[in-house]
């Protein structure tokens, strides 16, 4: 009996998606090693956090990195960062004295009355409801502007008191409004800092540097307990060293509102073990791993029925670079019902559905491979599905 059965707990087999309601992902065993290690001793937390940030730099080929307690803690720090390297800069124009570290700044974080910069520039595009993300700015006392759907818009909106401009990737966030790509370089032309809350955009490994190095943006947040399999309770914010140490100055250690966002040693050690792992896994590794056990759900589906229509993806339901299975259901069948059948099993498989944004047939379900930890678990996930639709089959007989 191990920790979740003494509990009473149910565990359940994720052949959706790295959502935090499932737990996020899964460590591998040196990341739980490391973190088990952290765990033994005292240190210097100022001094792990030089040695774990440096290193995330490096890995993720940008000039800074801060390692915080979530994508969501990340996006706050990063716009209060913001916020205050504005200030600075407009004081420096009228007071001719070069920026530096100003502590009535940090210290009145998050109050944004007290900034001479304190806006921040949101797209409102289609799904901004149903990506609910971007209301967290207002936690760092920032001031949302909302920017027309179009890049002529941003010119409108973008003023002596704009902070920031923060941007959602995705194939489905971008709906309706400029993608990054577009969006990025008309942004630094007006001279506004630009945040990417690219929280579950990995893979590929490249995005860790592509929205910084390649497209320009000042700072790229990602998860640490999504694709990256480190702790749930992690973040990592990347970009510009100047903006980073600010977000640092924020943060735990310190007696700030990102005090809140702790990382303990035992996280801080696991998200970095789990980043190398990330990084030094080839993408085509990852993906043939996923494709591989898809392909056995997609046999046994087939072989025990072969009305399913089934199509394999190339890209993951947001954009990223991973295999997915789409399989229609029988008429009469849905997905949502299915999710809610295959979860009530004695063993629980969680399939993906997707929600009404998306814009998808109600009897379409996918199945991602990510978090399927081996063959038992994808036939177990196939054999879910199945008893699903021979249920309704006989409901229909009757």
């Amino acid at each position: 009996m191990d920790f979740y059965d003494e509990l009473g707990v149910r565990k359940i087999i994720n052949a959706s998606e790295t959502y935090t309601k499932l737990g996020g992902s899964l460590m591998a065993a040196q990341t739980l090693k490391a973190m088990s290690e952290a765990a033994s001793a005292f240190i210097d937390l100022d001094q792990l956090l030089d040695k774990v940030c440096g290193k995330a730099a490096f890995l993720t080929r940008n000039e800074g990195c801060f390692v915080t307690s979530g994508a969501s803690a990340g996006l706050i720090l990063s716009t209060g960062a913001c916020m205050i390297r504005r200030s600075l800069e407009s004081r420096w124009k009228k007071q001719h004295v070069k920026p530096s570290e100003d502590t009535y700044f940090l210290e009145a974080f998050p109050d944004g009355s007290e900034y001479t910069c304190n806006e921040v520039v949101v797209f409102k595009g289609d799904f901004r409801e149903s990506v609910p993300y971007w209301k967290l700015i207002r936690l760092s006392g920032a001031t949302i502007i909302d920017a027309p759907p179009a890049l002529e818009g941003l010119k409108a909106v973008v003023s002596q008191r704009t902070a920031a401009a923060v941007l959602f990737p995705a194939p489905l966030y971008e709906c309706g409004i400029p993608s990054c790509e577009e969006a990025i370089p008309v942004l630094k032309k007006l001279g506004v800092p630009v945040i990417v809350d690219a929280s579950a955009q990995l893979p590929p490994v490249s995005n860790l540097w592509y929205y910084t190095r390649e497209l320009g943006a000042d700072l790229v947040i990602f998860s640490g307990g999504k694709h990256l399999r480190g702790p749930q309770s992690t973040g990592l914010i990347a970009g510009k060293k100047a903006l980073t140490d600010l977000c640092r100055q924020l943060a735990s250690p310190h007696e700030r509102l990102g005090r809140g966002f702790k990382t303990g040693k035992e996280e801080l050690a696991g998200f970095i073990t789990a980043l190398e792992l990330f990084v030094q896994t080839p993408d085509e590794e990852r993906f043939l791993r996923q494709e591989t056990l898809l392909k056995q759900i997609a046999e046994d589906l087939i072989q025990a029925t072969e009305k399913l229509r089934i199509e394999f993806l190339r890209e993951g339901r947001l954009g990223t670079y991973q295999p997915l299975l789409h399989v229609w259901l029988p008429e009469g069948c849905t997905a949502a019902e299915c999710g809610r059948y295959t979860r009530g099993r004695s063993t629980p498989v969680d399939v993906g559905v997707y929600t009404k944004e998306f814009k998808m047939p109600e009897n379409l379900l996918f199945l991602n491979a990510y978090n399927l930890q081996n063959e038992e678990e994808a036939k177990e996930t196939a054999k879910a599905v199945l008893e699903y639709i021979q249920s309704r089959s006989t409901e229909n007989r009757h």
